[in-house]
């Protein structure tokens, strides 16, 4: 889909490496999506769709698809589906993120970490956001005085020692904004690391100019990416070309997967974007169960699902390769941690009996 796309948005060479360019030209409205994927978007219940939670799509990500057929796993996680709107179990916002938050922008939920959200924009609208409620929001990059009591409060928190920077997509900002931001948490003597979670290593590679890997990795405090790739297609060029330019400035990265039914659902679709992931320098750190957001549950799967997925990758790909399966409870009641059950049971001789990757049972002693 790239030349189409390139074509349809007229996009010279310049255009298309630019950042800048790719927002501006985001799709944004159905008849914008209709008239570069030749499908009819136009129909009454997507029109509702679209109105309740809107559309936001670069070109670039939009050329990451296979083709325009709406079960290409791109245009599944980007284009409205009725089934958003028939969504009977979620509720906005499960984890209680405002309740946690004790100063304006500032979320406080674990121990030893807090998440600052740092603006409302995205590159790209993905219909399964556990963040859906803000997307009409639009918050804007915090000024100095919203900054300022978020450090007050870190700094009277010295178990804190991790800053995750998300929004929205933070690395959507100007880079002044991003070198304020993360100089403020820096400041913080007692932090000892920042992570920000964002999604354009593949909805927007273009981002990673030379002047923000130098920000990132110039901070003074380690900075940690933490990408969001659901689906081999999305492991583009132009990401291994990014992720090279941050690991020059000494900036890792690792990657949290939601499973999406339909769309990664299964022990092939993992196995190829996890290792794909090693290859461009990745670390698979977390795959995610659906949250119980409204407008998104008609993505999950179901947890056990997961875990039977989980069990066949154990049998296919190195630990390297191997992501943690996760649910992240409501009610702010935190990560749970879900594997394959291994366990079988006794020997008559009292040892304990272990599953093995094919299925088989071994003692251990």
């Amino acid at each position: 889909m790239f030349h189409i796309i390139k074509e349809k948005t007229g996009a010279t060479d310049a255009d298309w490496s630019d950042w800048h360019w790719q927002l501006a030209n985001s799709i944004r409205d159905l008849a914008g999506l209709a008239g570069i994927l030749g499908n009819d978007f136009r129909k009454e219940n997507i029109e509702k769709v679209a109105a309740r939670f809107p559309i936001q799509i670069t070109p670039f990500y939009l050329s990451l698809a296979a083709s325009s057929f709406s079960d290409d796993p791109v245009i599944m996680q980007c284009t409205p589906q009725t089934a958003e709107l028939d969504d009977c179990v979620g509720i906005p916002d499960p984890f209680h993120e405002q309740e946690a938050s004790p100063v304006p922008r500032l979320v406080h939920r674990y121990y030893d970490r807090a998440l600052f959200m740092a603006c409302g924009c995205c590159a790209v609208h993905c219909r399964h956001c556990m963040r859906k409620r803000v997307w009409d929001e639009c918050l804007p990059a915090p000024m100095d005085d919203e900054l300022t009591p978020c450090v007050s409060y870190l700094e009277n928190h010295p178990e804190v020692r991790e800053v995750l920077i998300s929004g929205g997509d933070p690395l959507t900002l100007e880079d002044d904004d991003i070198e304020r931001i993360i100089s403020a948490f820096a400041s913080v003597k007692s932090v000892e690391m920042i992570r920000i979670g964002s999604r354009t290593l593949v909805a927007l590679p273009q981002r990673y100019t030379d002047r923000l890997c130098e920000i990132l990795g110039n901070a003074g405090k380690a900075v940690w990416i933490a990408a969001h790739f659901n689906h081999p297609q999305e492991l583009s060029s132009e990401a291994g070309e990014a992720v090279l330019r941050l690991m020059a400035h000494g900036v890792p990265v690792v990657n949290q997967t939601v499973l999406l039914k339909g769309i990664n659902d299964d022990a092939d679709t993992l196995s190829a974007l996890f290792t794909g992931l090693l290859k461009l320098r990745i670390k698979p750190y977390y795959l995610f169960h659906g949250d119980p957001v409204n407008g998104t549950t008609c993505f999950r799967t179901g947890i056990a699902k997961g875990v039977e997925i989980m069990g066949e990758l154990r049998s296919r790909i190195s630990g390297m390769a191997l992501p943690a399966f996760a649910i992240d409870l409501p009610e702010g009641g935190g990560k749970v941690r879900l594997e394959p059950n291994s366990y079988v049971g006794e020997s008559t001789n009292g040892r304990p009996i272990y599953l093995k990757h094919d299925g088989s049972s071994v003692e251990y002693w």
